[in-house]
């Protein structure tokens, strides 16, 4: 969610969690606001996304984060009085699996009901374990009749007037058979990333268009991918003791450090001729490190990329076409040197959309089907099964101590001296990441200015890597980058130190 972090303030948070809840200033929004809203009518063949930003709404609400390409959770549910509501258009006759995704704040129970105007099922609020968003289903499904139906959501606690805080980011209607169909498919086609947690840690870095030099002008994007010193880079990695590095293509501008012909097909211009990736995946393979994808699908930041790719298309077929185009034909031409993809907005940007997650997952093992990949769901709760490890996004300094139980686990879904698979709630089964800053920033973008300082000390931040690393999780550390691949000197010592000290280097 980097493109607007910025416009936030971090909180402490939990590690191999979700590792990351920012909270940003609710804006009153109406749902009228986003360029894409989806068809109203049900697929039978797919999950249908009923974005809570799409609802009416009775009573006040506001929506949680910016108006941009993202849609976020409607927030301040605070009184049985309040609902939202969907209208629906059902083709045929059938029963829906609903499966609300949203997080209640406070201890009181509290009770679900969708209703239609012929029918109505209720199930009680279920709490993930890690204390964050939720997946909460109904187990007696919706039968929904042929024709139109406004769907109405109401969350009711018990007693009637104990307080209650929600937000709400879906309902999700799916066919009971499409459920166990898709789960079976996901679980079939997971690829067992395991080894993640057995490195010492992974390092990212957004070196993009927008990275900035230390000092002096900015070079053109193709010079810059040009004069990139890949072997001083590696050495730099190597003397971390980092296992594998996630390097930033598309963030907030959709370009790619390589040759790529889909998407010279789909806006020329935005590619490069010296095949970078391939230039890192060698000079790191030569010290074992392993080089993983940061890719974005396109933010609003880019309106050229944003026209040309069909991002706010009714029918997203083509949208979604472009996306597998770009991504199989690099994994195709880096096979297994591509270790992972991490993919921004997962929750937030794709989800709404209803993609074919089974066709984006495929895409993404083009040419390496262990290759890792992920959907990042930020602060929120599960996009979809099809992916190998969670993302985990932002770790404040001294946030990981509340979180662990006596036992020394984590809420019950990691356990000291696991495997780091999440054994418990959304993300059960898949391997455990946490994503964080050493600054207090992702990406160097201001011209003549030293990059930040770290905010870690040595001592703090090797005491973070030994927890997650004791529950067979796998740190990503973010450092800040300079133009020529520089990485920020304050930040490389800080993490060098921490590594000796965890014993990881």
């Amino acid at each position: 969610m980097r493109d607007f972090d910025k416009r936030c303030m971090s909180q402490a948070l939990q590690a191999l969690l979700i590792a990351g809840f920012v909270l940003c200033a609710p804006l009153s929004v109406q749902a009228s606001d986003f360029p894409f809203r989806p068809s109203p009518r049900l697929d039978p063949a797919k999950v249908n996304v009923l974005s809570a930003a799409d609802a009416g709404r009775t009573g006040e609400f506001q929506l949680k984060g910016p108006l941009s390409h993202l849609k976020m959770e409607v927030i301040d549910w605070k009184s049985a009085d309040q609902s939202l509501h969907w209208t629906i258009e059902v083709t045929e006759t059938a029963d829906y699996t609903v499966t609300a995704l949203l997080r209640v704040d406070n201890d009181a129970p509290i009770r679900m009901t969708v209703s239609t105007g012929v029918g109505e099922i209720n199930a009680p609020f279920v709490r993930d374990p890690r204390g964050f968003q939720s997946r909460s289903a109904f187990t007696t499904p919706l039968r929904l009749t042929t024709g139109r139906h406004v769907l109405t959501l109401r969350l009711q606690p018990s007693p009637e007037q104990a307080p209650f805080n929600a937000e709400v980011i879906s309902l999700e209607l799916t066919r009971p058979d499409v459920v166990a169909a898709l789960h079976k498919e996901a679980l079939a086609l997971r690829a067992d990333v395991r080894w993640m947690g057995k490195e010492p840690f992974g390092v990212m870095f957004h070196w993009t268009k927008r990275t900035m030099p230390r000092m002096g002008p900015q070079k053109s994007y193709e010079q810059a991918v040009k004069d990139f010193d890949v072997e001083q880079f590696a050495d730099q990695v190597a003397s971390t003791g980092a296992g594998f590095v996630v390097m930033t293509t598309s963030h907030s501008d959709q370009y790619i450090p390589a040759p790529n012909k889909a998407l010279d097909a789909i806006l020329p211009g935005r590619t490069a001729s010296r095949d970078m990736v391939a230039d890192l995946i060698a000079a790191l393979g030569k010290r074992n490190i392993k080089l993983f994808l940061y890719y974005h699908l396109g933010p609003i930041e880019d309106p050229a990329w944003t026209a040309a790719t069909h991002q706010w298309d009714k029918d997203q077929t083509r949208f979604f076409a472009n996306w597998q185009a770009i991504i199989s034909e690099m994994g195709e031409r880096y096979g297994t040197g591509l270790a992972g993809w991490w993919f921004d907005d997962g929750l937030y940007n794709y989800y709404y959309r209803s993609p074919d997650w089974s066709a984006l997952y495929r895409a993404a093992h083009a040419g390496n089907p262990q290759r890792a990949v992920c959907f990042n769901s930020w602060n929120g709760t599960l996009a979809t099964e099809f992916q190998d490890y969670e993302c985990g996004e932002e770790v404040a300094p001294g946030g990981l101590n509340a979180f662990l139980n006596t036992d020394g686990s984590m809420n019950g879904t990691l356990t000291k001296g696991g495997d780091g698979r999440v054994q418990a709630g959304a993300f059960k089964g898949l391997q455990s990441a946490s994503t964080f800053v050493v600054e207090t920033d992702w990406i160097h973008n201001k011209r003549d200015t030293e990059a930040a300082a770290p905010k870690w000390t040595p001592q703090a931040l090797a005491s973070t890597l030994s927890m997650i690393k004791a529950h067979g999780g796998a740190p990503i550390v973010d450092m800040l980058i300079y133009q020529d691949g520089q990485i920020a000197p304050r930040s490389l010592e800080t993490l060098r130190e921490a590594a000796r000290i965890a014993g990881l280097r």
